[in-house]
């Protein structure tokens, strides 16, 4: 029999979703590496005839963990990484926010939310008087900065604007949620050969690091727990992964 090249470069989109399946099997985004570790629990029974080696060895897996690079900075990949929830800010005009204010030169004082800078704002002074822009404070793209020479003073301000479409992402706000994880494989070493990745139970892990500037592309390393899948007991088929391969 000939030999056949299975030679393998992998690529594909991983998606997501909550492992009891409340909201849909979405995107990760760009992903630059997806691998799996397995960790090995070995116990040995040493020849005692002589001769040195084993006389027995069990071997079990005793965990099994994967990790995952995403590129793409968005609120959902940065909830898995923070284990943080999300919720939608939308674009509902803010009146009369208050806000602290000490009068300093270069102070900042960013609103509660993104305002859309393209939208009136108005800036008031603890009296209800108008406060002028380019004269009393500078627009921001958080807020406004306070001018040297302007009025704003220690006794606070009150802004009116409207706020841009955003995702507030509130970190470690949620315990270790469960999901399942399909990866749409090809093998680009064999015309784009499409395989399929199906892990039916993980829990991601809080991210050590995860920067914010960088002169490079920032990256998001998410790590995770691969767990057995209680709901898949019949014989032959595996709790945690199944991959699919095409001949």
């Amino acid at each position: 029999m000939s030999q056949v090249d299975r030679s393998f470069i992998g690529a594909g989109s991983i998606h997501i979703q909550p492992y009891d399946q409340s909201a849909p099997l979405l995107p990760v985004g760009n992903v630059s590496e997806f691998t799996f570790s397995f960790e090995e629990e070995k116990k040995e029974l040493k020849n005692y005839l002589g001769g040195g080696g084993n006389r027995n060895v069990v071997s079990r897996i005793s965990g099994i963990t994967g990790s995952i690079t995403a590129h793409d900075f968005t609120a959902t990949n940065i909830a898995l990484a923070l284990r943080a929830s999300v919720s939608e800010i939308g674009a509902g005009a803010v009146t009369d926010e208050p806000h602290v204010s000490h009068g300093i030169a270069d102070e900042l004082i960013p609103f509660d939310k993104l305002p859309d800078i393209n939208q009136s704002i108005t800036v008031n002074d603890s009296l209800a008087s108008p406060l002028t822009e380019n004269v009393d404070y500078e627009l921001t793209k958080s807020g406004i900065r306070v001018l040297d020479g302007g009025v704003i003073n220690d006794q606070g301000i009150t802004v009116s604007y409207t706020p841009l479409v955003a995702n507030a992402v509130q970190a470690l706000v949620e315990s270790g949620r469960e999901f399942a994880l399909f990866m749409e494989g090809l093998n680009d070493a064999q015309e784009g050969l499409p395989f399929s990745i199906r892990v039916h139970r993980v829990k991601f892990s809080p991210v050590q690091n995860l920067g914010f500037i960088s002169e490079d592309f920032a990256s998001i390393p998410l790590a995770m727990d691969i767990l057995a899948d209680p709901t898949i007991s019949s014989a032959g088929l595996s709790p945690f992964m199944r991959l699919d391969l095409a001949q």
